[in-house]
């Protein structure tokens, strides 16, 4: 990514003489190229975080949320959208075909990171948690920088053979990935709450569109957050 060092500065508030003299003593991710500030855009924006930066280009709109912030179930299913018809045999094609459809990966190496992720995390105990359903998830926290938390809704074309709890095919999948363990935490709080609700489960065997699914979500989430 090019931008000139007075729009670098504007993007991390911070005094155009200040952001120069980082990159002269590396300090910075950013390096100089004809009379350009060349930087990765994911490097920079961890290393904003890690420095109590922002990283905000003018003009974008800031989706994501805080680190640690509030998120409804709602939001984090949206961003991370629904698929049908997902196909596979076996948990690695299932979650091969289910990462393949994740629309905030920008990479094939951030596709690739995650799946071995989900793969030793289903080595280490099935997540399939029973009722026909299962939650991929990475043993630890994946922080992408600027993606936020999201939750991936697959349905399978068949059900299959997740090695679930309770043994029955799953058909399915809500792949959580975040940032954080509080996020995680707070997100599969929200969605235990609905998968506890029989007729929430009957409702996802009738394999809703997407638009009556996030809606249902979003009643739930209200719900979840009445006393």
């Amino acid at each position: 990514m090019k931008l000139t060092l007075k729009e670098l500065a504007a993007a991390l508030s911070i005094p155009p003489g200040t952001v120069e003299r980082w990159i002269r003593q590396g300090n910075i991710p950013v390096r100089i190229k004809e009379g350009a500030c060349v930087f990765s855009f994911q490097s920079l924006q961890k290393w904003a975080r890690e420095n109590n930066l922002t990283y905000q280009p003018a003009g974008a709109k800031n989706s994501a949320m805080p680190a640690d912030g509030p998120d409804t179930l709602a939001a984090a299913m949206e961003r991370g959208g629904v698929y049908y018809k997902i196909t596979g045999e076996s948990v690695p094609e299932i979650l091969r075909a289910g990462v393949d459809r994740i629309p905030l990966l920008e990479t094939q190496g951030q596709r690739e990171t995650l799946y071995e992720s989900l793969l030793a995390r289903e080595e280490l105990m099935s997540t399939g948690i029973g009722k026909g359903v299962a939650i991929p998830h990475p043993r630890t926290p994946l922080d992408y920088g600027e993606i936020p938390a999201f939750i991936t809704t697959c349905f399978l074309k068949n059900p299959a053979d997740y090695k679930a709890v309770d043994r029955q095919p799953v058909f399915v999948l809500f792949f959580l990935v975040c940032p954080s363990s509080k996020r995680h935490l707070q997100l599969l709080a929200r969605l235990s709450f609905c998968l506890r609700d029989e007729a929430f489960i009957e409702f996802l065997h009738h394999t809703p569109d997407q638009a009556d699914f996030l809606a249902k979500i979003a009643e739930l989430d209200q719900r979840f957050d009445t006393p």
